[in-house]
């Protein structure tokens, strides 16, 4: 399906000179911008697919005259604070001197309320921040930069220059605004949700739609009010709310079929006909994608349009700002050879509307043009793709462990090299951890020889002493016959004897005493090595991993001690954890 004539907004978000076809959003509008209204910044959210953009871009900038405000639409690009400056420059007359490596002003005093202020004395109109797909900086900015933008945000707010600022972003991501909250205390003070179109409302966009004067001169349309009914009938009954975007792909796909039956009609004409049998309006994004990937391969190799894709989405699926040399770099690192330059790829790619390019600090990027594609895309990954994003998750978590890792983590974490090279900085810690074991390991034997020897030497004690027993017994036996004629002399001689015995035996019971201690002290050194098992154990299942080697070293450790039936609980416990990961 080529997307290049349709006359329909398909992905892009409705900007301010498309008010006379941006219908069912009159209400949402009016409510905007009186939330707006006395505030001096604003936190709009809402689900993927709800139309946040294009709220803001049409029907918010429509309710304003030019004098009314000078509104910048900023995205994070490299870095938020540079991008600000930078979106604020290209504005200014009298342009802000900005370092060429950070992009932030060479003036350190120069800070967003003077900046505006500057803009404001220049032009004489309220200047609003529109900060769009804010989530961007919460996925993908640094600490610093985090940190840095929202304590600037504060002071911004505090500032007196004629500015707002609105931060526009999908719910899913509110959470993680909250530990920002100390840096810039009001940031959830006022707030806008827009929710996501209502079934009944859709048939009214796809009515207003197909009437709309704009498009007479690309299209008829034969009962505009039934073919809108149809159109929703390509929806589960389950579905109440809509992706608008489904609606707009799936008009540019009728547009096409008309177009192809137009024959010696004037405009393709729009009827019922059209509609057919299998048509899944949820599922229209994923076959136009599908289609797409699939014409595509046979120019550029098997999987690289999708590779290509891949790399411009987060782990959570969210669509990432990248360069061509970016992009060039991670194909190029997961070894993928296209038939055709990266650069004809992209070009083609934008044509067909999957990607869109942008401007950030004199840089071309491109993005995916939908959070919806981009969704699509990471539900189309092959299995490989996903075990490339699982290592990423997995090395993420073990970079921010402290300390050496175990050879159960090294075990674990192998496997996913084949899929995706260790990190620099985490190829460094197991080098460590390795070398860390290594030493441990040689340690350890060390101790168990010394063990053995200690062990050696009180058996061959208890081995003495009984043997010194047995003699003493025996010339005490012998002593008492020779001097059986002096009854006396005789019975003392006994007495010593059985004294010599005694002695004797108390030496061999205290042999047979140290041994039991040694025995004890063994079978809590094991005790307390599998409790470190269970506590390691216990870490890898909270981490989403599966310790399947610990729990086989505790039942070793278990079928020899003495609390065995006690120890093996333990281990049925963590079993019983660790099935949904086997």
């Amino acid at each position: 399906m080529s997307q290049q004539t349709s006359p329909f907004k398909f992905l892009d978000a409705y900007q301010q000179t498309d008010n006379d076809i941006f219908f069912g959003r009159e209400r949402e509008t009016e409510a905007l911008y009186n939330a707006l209204s006395g505030v001096k910044h604003l936190l709009v959210y809402g689900p993927s697919g709800a139309g946040k953009t294009s709220l803001v871009e049409c029907g918010l900038r429509n309710q304003f005259s030019d004098a009314d405000w000078f509104a910048l639409t900023i995205r994070r690009g490299a870095n938020i604070t540079a991008s600000v400056f930078a979106q604020i420059n290209e504005a200014l007359n009298e342009k802000i001197d900005l370092d060429p490596q950070s992009k932030l002003p060479l003036d350190t005093q120069t800070d967003f309320g003077e900046a505006i202020e500057t803009l404001f004395s220049e032009r004489y109109q309220p200047v609003y921040l529109l900060f769009d797909q804010f989530e961007e900086l919460l996925i993908s900015g640094n600490e610093n930069e985090k940190i840095d933008f929202f304590t600037r945000l504060n002071r911004l707010v505090r500032y007196k220059v004629p500015c707002r600022v609105m931060l526009i972003m999908r719910e899913e991501f509110i959470g993680h605004l909250s530990e920002f909250e100390p840096l810039c205390p009001s940031i959830f003070q006022h707030r806008f949700r827009l929710e996501k179109m209502r079934r009944e409302h859709v048939k009214v966009v796809i009515q207003k739609t197909l009437e709309a004067p704009h498009y007479r001169d690309s299209f008829t349309v034969e009962n505009s009010e039934y073919l809108a009914e149809r159109i929703l009938s390509k929806l589960p009954d389950d579905k109440k709310e809509i992706e608008l975007a489904h609606v707009q792909v799936f008009l540019g796909e009728l547009w096409e079929r008309a177009k192809q039956a137009q024959g010696s009609s004037p405009l393709p004409r729009f009827h019922q006909s059209l509609i057919k049998a299998n048509d899944n309006l949820e599922g229209v994004l994923d076959s136009f994608l599908k289609n797409q990937l699939s014409e595509l391969e046979s120019t550029y190799g098997e999987k690289v349009p999708l590779e290509l894709l891949a790399a411009m989405i987060s782990e959570r699926h969210t669509k990432l700002q990248l360069s061509e040399a970016e992009l060039i770099k991670d194909l190029t690192g997961k070894a993928i050879i296209p038939k055709k330059p990266i650069n004809e790829l992209l070009k083609e790619l934008e044509q067909r509307r999957i990607l869109r390019t942008l401007k950030s600090s004199g840089q071309t990027q491109y993005e995916i043009s939908h959070d919806v594609l981009a969704l699509v895309v990471g539900q189309n990954l092959t299995q490989e793709m996903k075990l490339r994003e699982k290592a990423v998750d997995i090395y993420r978590v073990y970079q921010e462990r402290q300390g050496f890792f175990s050879q159960e983590d090294l075990d674990y974490m192998r496997p996913y090299q084949r899929y995706k090279a260790y990190p620099e900085a985490l190829q460094k810690r197991i080098r460590e951890s390795e070398n860390h074991l290594a030493t441990r390991q040689t340690e350890e034997l060390q101790k168990a020889q010394q063990q053995a020897e200690q062990e050696r030497a009180l058996r061959q004690q208890a081995q003495q002493r009984t043997k010194l027993a047995r003699a003493v017994s025996i010339i005490a036996l012998a002593l008492a016959a020779l001097a059986g004629w002096q009854y006396l002399s005789a019975q003392e001689e006994r007495a010593n004897a059985k004294k010599q015995e005694t002695i004797a035996i108390q030496k061999s019971n205290d042999a047979q005493k140290a041994l039991k201690d040694y025995k004890a002290e063994q079978a809590a050194k094991t005790r307390l090595e599998f409790k470190n098992l269970e506590a390691r154990a216990n870490t890898i299942l909270n981490a989403g991993g599966c310790p399947v080697n610990l729990l086989k070293e505790m039942d070793d450790i278990a079928a020899d001690h003495p609390d065995s039936t006690q120890l093996r609980q333990h281990i049925k416990t963590l079993q019983s954890k660790s099935i949904n990961c086997q």
